[in-house]
């Protein structure tokens, strides 16, 4: 028999894969749990997906709803209220990034990001093993460029991609945008430290 939402929290946050966990309301008949993973628990994520975590955590706590609303996260501030956690049990999964960090020089940018945990694209790529889509990584450079450099949004060609590494829910990831004003093109690449995860070449018509 299923134990009450209460005490199955309470048995979350002693799980070798959870940092902290808090209850809320994700809507107006709804509960939800958000957690916050630990490093194994990020390990196991990427091994089992998403929804796999989630039924090893039901099973090894003994509360399996269907109806419960989970968000996953990497940290989970002690001060966090109840209405911020109602908030992310409200909110859609994410889409972007997280922006850690930016500096800009000569005209070159360097973002700092963190891949989020609860991306809304992982459990479709793919649902067991889930993966940051190249697409995705286009979007992004794209979508972070525009307000810096003043490129578009969109793109005609894409020259010269390579993708070398897997992004994975965490990884955190630094971003560096450079826009070549002559050939209307903009360079990017993910990298983290001697780590080259992918990079390319976006390009527009002058017009």
């Amino acid at each position: 028999m299923s134990i009450e939402l209460p005490e199955a929290v309470e048995r979350l946050r002693a799980h070798a894969w959870v940092t902290d966990a808090r209850e809320g309301k994700a809507g107006a008949a709804a509960q939800g749990i958000v957690l916050a993973l630990n490093a194994a628990g990020i390990a196991a994520l990427h091994r089992m997906g998403r929804a796999r975590l989630i039924e090893a955590l039901q099973r090894d706590t003994g509360h399996a709803d269907d109806a419960i609303v989970w968000r996953l996260r990497d940290t989970l501030p002690s001060a966090t209220d109840a209405a911020q956690i109602d908030a992310w049990l409200h909110a859609p999964l994410p889409r972007e990034p997280l922006l850690l960090d930016e500096r800009q020089h000569d005209g070159n940018w360097t973002l700092a990001l963190r891949v989020p945990l609860d991306l809304v694209y992982f459990p479709g790529h793919f649902p067991q093993a889930p993966v940051l889509p190249g697409a995705v990584q286009i979007d992004w450079a794209l979508a972070l460029a525009a307000p810096r450099l003043g490129t578009p949004q969109r793109c005609n060609v894409m020259e010269a991609l390579k993708f070398q590494q897997l992004l994975r829910p965490g990884d955190r990831v630094e971003l560096s945008l450079h826009h070549d004003t002559a050939r209307h093109k903009l360079h990017f690449a993910y990298r983290y430290g001697d780590r080259a995860y992918s990079s390319g070449r976006l390009a527009w018509s002058a017009a």
